[in-house]
């Protein structure tokens, strides 16, 4: 079977599944397809998805910068350091099982409704999966390659520089693209409280109006993008580091 026919086979089984549940229950709870493609291109053409992603995407990536600068200081520290790595890990293996959804009301406590709150629950939501994900990218370098460099009398800074992160890089990228869709899945959360614009905002106002099939078209924006940010930042980090997935496929 074609990978294309591989593709389209379980989309297909699913528009329809979705088809027969909108005929079977009330528009109220399961709207149509076609309802929610209208809602979606209507959303599209009046410029309020558009204000939506905008803001969004602002609030996504400057919490996902935000826990990519924090993490990678300190997943260089645990490396180096035996102190830091005792204090440090067991708290990150804690971190999986935070329940970050209940940190949304003392968010509001300490931060307030704004900006401020909902990037700070965004940061968290992505911090607690990327730190442990840097952490493990620089304890997997190759000893070898570290014995080797030491060898060639390199200091710390330029084991740094010159070998911990050109090796480490595609995978935190990688993790990095992670943790941004993670960020994409939690955005309809944060954007629930005073909040004019935003997918969330559209998905939680629209439910809270009976107006199922906008939420519908706001969550379905939410897999695209996610979906096509992923596609291109994977295609993008492997080509600019093609020798890293060239040695794993040859592997």
């Amino acid at each position: 079977m074609k990978p294309k026919i591989k593709t389209a086979l379980p989309l297909a089984m699913v528009l329809i599944l979705w088809q027969l549940a909108s005929m079977a229950v009330s528009p109220l709870f399961v709207p149509s397809p076609a309802s929610v493609l209208d809602e979606f291109v209507s959303l599209l053409t009046n410029g309020q998805l558009v204000y939506g992603l905008v803001y969004s995407f602002w609030r996504i990536t400057a919490a996902s910068l935000l826990a990519a600068a924090v993490s990678l200081p300190l997943g260089m520290l645990v490396f180096y350091s035996s102190t830091a790595k005792a204090i440090i890990l067991p708290i990150t293996n804690l971190m999986r099982f935070l329940p970050i959804t209940a940190f949304y009301p003392l968010l509001i406590l300490w931060f307030g409704i704004g900006e401020q709150m909902k990037i700070s629950f965004l940061f968290l939501a992505t911090f607690v999966y990327m730190l442990p994900s840097v952490v493990l990218a620089f304890q997997e370098v190759s000893p070898d390659l570290m014995l080797t460099a030491r060898t060639l009398s390199m200091n710390r800074f330029q084991i740094l520089t010159m070998v911990l992160l050109p090796s480490t890089l595609p995978s935190i990228l990688q993790t990095f693209t992670m943790m941004y869709g993670i960020g994409w899945t939690y955005i309809a959360v944060c954007e629930q409280i005073n909040a004019k614009y935003g997918i969330g905002y559209i998905i939680y106002t629209s439910t809270a109006r009976g107006r199922t099939a906008i939420s519908f078209a706001g969550i379905l924006t939410i897999i695209l993008v996610s979906m096509a940010f992923d596609w291109l930042a994977n295609k993008l980090i492997r080509h600019f580091f093609s020798w890293r997935f060239q040695d794993a496929h040859t592997a």
